[in-house]
């Protein structure tokens, strides 16, 4: 017998052991065998899987990944190995390395979860075409009770493909949402992308209770373990603590800068715990000058951050995301803090029994509203929304713009995400060009497929091309000064413009909004009536339309409303950054006498400094 035969039959031997070790529950001693053979033979497939579920069940699962991607053969055909391992590679927040896996899947097993799959990453990859197309295979192999629906929905919408498609879709979405919350299940369409089909508050509110009830019941066996109350502690400052993905060159960051340059210090200890992207920018550099303490949470874990932030005896932690994308809540359901409050990112109720408290104001969440929120109320005297005050006033720069300013007497704009555009006020964009002879929309450039959507949608209104001037994304700095261009801007209805709106009026832009039914339809009823300039806002689509035309004919009119936001920008609740911190800490030193006192959270109403 050769030596080469003689090592073969051992590793053989060594294998059949670790199977037995397998069988047994011994997954510790199966492993230690596994990485043995492997040692001497790292392409043995078996041994590489038998070593990846071992791992599995030891909660080695950066592990376990490494070892099956190591046993999955060229052509690889068992759909349980590709199955277990694309199941590692969500549960880390690794979807993207699950693409090949998902696709050779589909080869083998092309049923609709494996394509939801392949649509779910191609949509965070931004491959819209791709997801699109998945989503849509899903469907026609099963059209029926297919979570599909609640992925392409917001793909159309995003991509201005209105239809009878569009609308079976959001018929569908409402089916299984409904089905769902009747078994106690959570709904399969997240509460961010509810906000934007939905605008029924008590919609929104279910919804988002069965996404926060499922989180709280992820972190039950964490939560366990911990001692969640705390007496007040010592130290003379309050602590707060901000969690935010956003704390960089992102609308939040936009908005709550001046916030923490304004904050009180003596006072209150100001600690951010940032899981942003790490590309550096002025915002981020300020915020984190502006903190006592910049904690970089991106590569630790929610148990250890929860940990973390407890060991740092933060007072108040206020999440500043809720339920828009990448958000770490998960960390909130652990309760790390006392007090917990969700503010400013997520336009609605999270639904959940983590956070004490919601910062609104009057006219996002009248009083009527608040059995829709899980969150006890925060009314601020003015809006709800922070700005930065010290940014840089935009000037119109007429030689930059000069084809448009040259081309169009009259420019509308709409510098909002496509997917906030909705057919019914499309319609009425295009009712005012046609109405305004050598007028044009000024609209913002997210994805070529609503380009050509909007073009042709234009094109059957009896609206030229040309006549919609599409946008690139710019530098802050130069998108302000572009919307000083403009001469009005058109809000959108479901989901008004947040930062867009106060942007551009920031820039002395006039925006007609309607004020709708739910929190993300009346953001910019909030900011126009705290920028001094309630007149731009409406209660219906023909009220909103009727606005927009008779300011487009009546410049005298528009250019003394644009007047009085100018004059406005420097003293108007909207853009008064010491007033709007003066008032969250009104908020939170109450919050905090409350929990010294041993008191419920209920409704508080900051009073107004004036």
């Amino acid at each position: 017998m050769t030596k080469e035969s003689e090592n073969d039959e051992a590793l053989i031997a060594t294998l059949q052991e670790a199977s037995r070790h397998a069988k047994t529950g011994d997954w510790s001693s199966c492993l230690a065998l596994c990485r043995d053979i492997l040692d001497q033979a790292p392409h043995i497939f078996f041994a590489n899987y038998l070593a990846g579920i071992a791992s599995i069940q030891l909660g080695l699962q950066d592990d376990a990944i490494a070892f099956l991607c190591a046993s999955i053969e060229q052509y690889e055909s068992d759909h349980n190995k590709l199955s277990m391992l694309c199941d590692l590679l969500f549960e880390s927040d690794r979807a993207e390395e699950a693409l090949p896996y998902l696709e050779r899947l589909v080869v083998i097993a092309p049923g609709p979860d494996v394509l939801n799959r392949l649509g779910a990453i191609h949509a965070d990859a931004g491959r819209i075409g791709e997801a699109i197309i998945r989503f849509r295979q899903s469907l026609e192999a099963q059209p029926e009770d297919n979570i599909a629906s609640a992925g392409l929905y917001p793909l159309l919408r995003v991509t201005c493909e209105w239809g009878d498609e569009l609308d079976q879709l959001s018929q569908n979405i409402d089916q299984l949402n409904e089905a769902a919350l009747k078994r106690g299940d959570t709904a399969p369409e997240p509460p961010f992308d509810n906000v934007h089909r939905v605008d029924v508050p008590q919609v929104n509110y279910r919804v988002a209770r069965s996404w926060s009830t499922h989180l709280q019941e992820s972190v039950a066996d964490a939560l366990a373990l911990q001692d969640v109350s705390r007496a007040v502690t010592a130290h003379r400052k309050i602590r707060i603590g901000y969690l935010s993905g956003d704390l960089h060159d992102h609308a939040i960051g936009h908005l709550m800068r001046g916030v923490f340059r304004t904050h009180d210090r003596e006072t209150f200890e100001i600690r951010a715990y940032s899981h942003a992207p790490d590309i550096p920018s002025s915002y981020r550099e300020d915020i984190r000058r502006a903190c006592d303490a910049f904690i970089n949470i991106r590569e630790i874990s929610d148990t250890s951050t929860a940990d973390l932030i407890k060991a740092d005896e933060i007072d108040i932690l206020v999440d500043l995301m809720g339920y828009t994308r990448k958000n770490r809540l998960g960390i909130c359901a652990m309760r790390p803090a006392p007090v917990q409050v969700t503010y400013l990112g997520f336009p609605g109720t999270t639904g959940s029994d983590f956070f004490d408290y919601t910062i609104v104001d009057a006219i996002v969440a009248p009083p009527e509203t608040s059995k829709y929120f899980g969150e006890t109320l925060v009314y601020l005297p003015n809006a709800y929304q922070s700005n930065d005050n010290t940014q840089k006033i935009p000037q119109a720069d007429a030689n930059l713009y000069r084809n448009i300013l040259n081309n169009f007497e009259f420019i509308f704009c709409s510098f909002n995400n496509p997917i906030k555009i909705d057919q019914k006020f499309f319609e009425i964009w295009m009712k005012l060009l046609k109405s305004i002879p050598n007028s044009c929309l000024w609209i913002l450039q997210n994805n070529s497929r609503a380009v050509k959507n909007l073009t042709q949608f234009a094109a059957k209104s009896g609206v030229a091309a040309e006549r919609l001037v599409f946008a690139e994304m710019l530098p802050r700095a130069e998108h302000l000064a572009r919307m000083a261009c403009a001469d009005l801007g058109l809000d959108t209805h479901f989901y008004n413009g947040h930062t867009t709106t106060s942007d551009a009026l920031w820039a002395g832009l006039p925006v007609v909004a309607m004020q709708g039914r739910h929190f993300a339809s009346r953001v910019s009823a909030s900011l126009l009536t705290a920028a001094g300039v309630p007149e731009l806002v409406t209660q219906s689509p023909d009220q909103y339309a009727e606005r927009a035309l008779h300011l487009a004919t009546h410049p005298d009119e528009l250019s003394e409303i644009r007047s009085k936001i100018e004059r406005n920008r420097g003293n108007c609740a909207l853009f008064d950054t010491v007033s709007i911190t003066r008032d969250l800490e009104s908020a939170y030193a109450e919050m905090w006498r409350r929990f010294g006192r041993g008191e419920a959270a209920s409704t508080i109403k900051v009073a107004s400094l004036d």
